[in-house]
């Protein structure tokens, strides 16, 4: 479909927007996307009308005929398209294209799609197929999801939910300005039981984070070595500290620095298997996939490779 670029062979897409991405800049955008759309093939947008909506109506899209899926939103939006895509499977049943308006868009900066509307509409239908990887978590429950770009259990994932309470800033801003939140009213180092792929690892830890790619929160470089191409999902587990020194650490981390430090263990695998002596907390690209009351206290992450194309 794609030999010869996606110019002549794409002709039906189908965007779908979310109104509310970037504190509602999303809204603002959906009548420039659709002229912008109609210059290069036939594009309809749809907006989502609730959580979960995006995955029904990218789940359907490839029955309606369409050629290509476009997320138009943040990544907590790109990922309920890869959700619809690529179903309880492991391959997405139609590639997608990302025009990112959201608050932290973290999968399209590393893609290196970061430029303006008017460019992401045209890369949809002109640019080339990218393969990238991707990661499924499934809990104790049974609720199973695909991430795109990063997972959460422990302090970041209580970061994640203090932004839901935080409307006034978006973006870096705002994920920053909920870390420096938590670490002055979060402390909790639950006993974990944690293989990466055969290997055992047994401790207390501030969080387990997973990246399939290299930053999350709109500017944080956690797992700065991932990528999308290589089948393997990086992990940073944090060993207990301070809040001193977690304020240090969080310097580091937004240059990708922390890697080397004493206080945290670098890993790569393609399965890992986390149990927590307390509720996890969990997020998946910066929306939370499980609740301290959701009692959940077991995970398993698996690589999905090469399992989404993305036009770049």
């Amino acid at each position: 479909m794609f030999d010869k670029g996606c110019k002549a062979t794409i002709m039906r897409v189908k965007v779908i927007i979310n109104p509310r991405s970037g504190r509602g800049r999303a809204r603002e955008q959906t009548g420039l996307i659709d002229t912008l759309g109609h210059r290069y093939g036939e594009l309809d947008i749809v907006p989502t009308q609730r959580p979960g909506h995006a995955t029904e109506l990218a789940a359907a899209a490839a029955g309606e005929g369409y050629d290509l899926v476009a997320a138009a939103g943040g990544d907590g939006t790109v990922n309920e398209v890869v959700n619809g895509l690529v179903g309880a499977g492991e391959r997405a049943s139609l590639p997608m294209g990302i025009i990112p308006i959201g608050s932290g868009n973290d999968l399209a900066f590393g893609l290196g799609i970061r430029e303006t509307p008017e460019e992401a509409v045209q890369r949809i239908f002109t640019g080339r197929p990218r393969a990238i990887d991707l990661a499924r978590v499934t809990d104790d429950r049974g609720q199973s999801r695909v991430f795109q770009n990063n997972l959460g259990i422990g302090f970041d994932a209580i970061v994640v939910m203090r932004t839901e309470t935080i409307s006034r800033i978006q973006g870096f801003l705002m994920y920053l300005t909920a870390v420096l939140q938590t670490i002055a009213f979060y402390y909790d180092t639950p006993y974990m039981e944690m293989t990466f792929d055969d290997r055992a690892v047994n401790q207390r830890a501030l969080f387990l984070y997973a990246g399939v790619g290299p930053r999350g929160g709109g500017g944080f470089l956690m797992t700065p070595d991932a990528k999308w191409d290589d089948n393997l999902i990086d992990t940073c587990v944090a060993n207990p500290i301070g809040r001193l020194t977690m304020l240090y650490m969080l310097t580091r981390v937004m240059k990708g620095t922390h890697v080397t430090s004493r206080h945290v263990t670098m890993r790569q695998s393609r399965q890992i298997t986390a149990w927590s002596s307390s509720p996890m907390p969990i997020y998946v690209d910066g929306d939370m996939f499980a609740y301290p009351r959701d009692n959940v206290h077991q995970v398993t992450i698996t690589s999905l490779p090469a399992a989404v194309q993305v036009m770049v």
